[in-house]
């Protein structure tokens, strides 16, 4: 299963989001069945940070439930050997602190990542999926 990243599901939590078309049929096709995707649980801790520096902890709760619920997904922990790889990717990649963490995770996994983020391409061994492509 590829991993899905979290630019995806904010674009799909915003309907503002000038990416949110795109995002909205990736979780179409999650909720019919036709795509499984794993979210690393960095992800979680990502969405916790952001709202909660935007005093947004209302909107945590109901966002954070909306994607505990999706179906067809299954979230990866964060292990060692994945802390270590986001460090090497860092140092190798120039990624940033999220982006390596779900570069390492995605590596782990399938070696595909779900994102309109175009650092991925950069990654040797990884295969970004663009979501308005797939």
């Amino acid at each position: 299963m590829p991993l899905i990243e979290n630019d995806v599901i904010f674009a799909y939590l915003n309907e503002a989001d000038p990416n949110f078309d795109s995002a909205e049929r990736i979780f179409s096709r999650l909720n019919s069945g036709s795509l499984r995707v794993s979210v690393s649980s960095v992800a979680l801790v990502e969405m916790e940070l952001i709202y909660q520096s935007e005093n947004r902890e209302d909107a945590l709760l109901r966002d954070m439930a909306t994607l505990a619920a999706l179906p067809n997904t299954a979230f990866e922990p964060l292990t060692p050997d994945v802390a270590l790889s986001a460090v090497y990717l860092r140092q190798t990649f120039g990624l940033g602190f999220f982006d390596s963490h779900y570069a390492a995770t995605a590596l782990n996994l399938d070696k595909r990542v779900i994102s309109f983020d175009r650092a991925y391409d950069s990654v040797k061994g990884l295969r970004r999926l663009d979501p308005a492509k797939t």
